[in-house]
């Protein structure tokens, strides 16, 4: 039957038979328009083939070998800046974001290169920060890491946060035309080279527990890119309708093992936040303890850890008197309020002449 005035032609519309939800999630699809040449030339650059492939294995090995060693340098010299610089230079960010295409355009041959890809990748950065460690170590032990260093191997929540935001960005980045420039940004904002150097140089050292949380850092950083980033390129218009349907009904079981993952490392990623925040009110409540203790002292530097029933507490107080007052009070109060076993260190820093005496 012919439309009339009263009854308009529907189908003249491709949002026209959708439901409000619909149609403007339609119309949010529409805004990156991609023609196949497009995709293939962006797929294209995530998986090199035939003559391409030996040079971008060649360029992808030395620019992880560059970036780790930069990183190793920067970790060792405790470097903030070096260590950006290194974030710039590592190639990882494309063969994850291919394993992330791969999974949506469900291309095994694809997913297992840039999986090996990504394995040899990161044994080689691992042991590129082991061998810089031996040859420039100094004097570092595994008790004296450098800030930068420990700063890595204590992974949180806060952490897995910052990688689902970057994966995001990587495959919005990745979808989007134009916006090719700001993947630098995104390499900087998820750390990925800094922390696998970071195993390197803390298993030279002798500090497994701080490699293993290194180790972890990096794995929750791989792990929510790829998850994150694959989420957007299916929803967005850059894997083709007849791929979406083919792939809809394997989607969840390709998915699931990263999901499980990702679940599973949340675990270990709350317990050291929980202990991070105990720590944190920890310290406050030493703060507190010390005013009570001496209004004339003031804290110029502490460190605190309570693991249980124990509790360490390191500390420099800065006064203007001479007439201190004894530790064993301050160590007395804080034990009292919380039930623990204390192991105080109070050093004493003079405002006035500068000198300094341990208590």
């Amino acid at each position: 039957m012919e439309p009339t005035d009263d009854q308009p032609d529907r189908g003249t519309h491709p949002l026209a038979d959708m439901t409000p939800i619909e149609s403007i999630w339609g119309r949010i699809r529409q805004r990156e328009i991609w023609t196949d040449e497009e995709r293939e030339t962006v797929l294209d650059e995530l998986f090199p083939d035939d003559e391409k492939i030996i040079p971008y294995l060649k360029r992808f090995a030395t620019l992880m070998i560059l970036s780790t060693t930069i990183a190793a340098f920067g970790l060792i010299a405790d470097s903030a800046a070096v260590v950006i610089g290194a974030m710039l230079v590592a190639p990882l960010m494309t063969p994850m974001l291919a394993l992330a295409a791969s999974l949506m355009y469900a291309q095994r041959k694809r997913f297992l290169g840039s999986l090996t890809l990504i394995i040899l990748g990161t044994l080689g950065a691992i042991a590129t920060g082991w061998l810089v460690a031996k040859v420039a170590g100094g004097t570092l032990t595994a008790a004296s890491l450098s800030p930068e260093l420990v700063a890595r191997t204590a992974p949180s929540l806060l952490d897995l946060g910052i990688a689902v935001a970057a994966g995001l960005a990587g495959g919005y980045v990745l979808t989007h035309k134009g916006a090719g420039s700001s993947l630098p940004g995104v390499a900087i904002a998820v750390a990925l080279v800094p922390p696998l150097a970071t195993v390197g140089v803390a298993l030279e050292f002798g500090a497994t527990e701080r490699a293993l949380g290194a180790l972890l850092l990096y794995t929750t950083n791989l792990i929510a890119i790829v998850l994150s980033a694959s989420i957007v390129m299916f929803v967005s218009g850059f894997v083709p309708d007849y791929v979406r349907q083919i792939a809809r009904g394997h989607l969840g079981l390709r998915l699931l093992p990263w999901g499980l993952a990702l679940l599973a490392i949340t675990v270990p990623l709350g317990l050291h936040t929980k202990a991070v925040l105990e720590d944190e009110a920890f310290v406050r409540n030493v703060t507190d303890a010390v005013e009570k203790w001496d209004p004339q002292a003031s804290i110029v530097e502490i460190d605190a850890d309570r693991s249980g029933s124990r509790a360490t507490v390191s500390m420099t107080v800065a006064t203007t008197t001479s007439d201190l007052q004894p530790a064993w009070k301050l160590a007395q109060s804080i034990t009292d309020e919380h039930g623990i076993e204390l192991d105080l260190d109070i050093r004493y820093q003079r405002e006035s002449t500068d000198a300094s005496s341990t208590s």
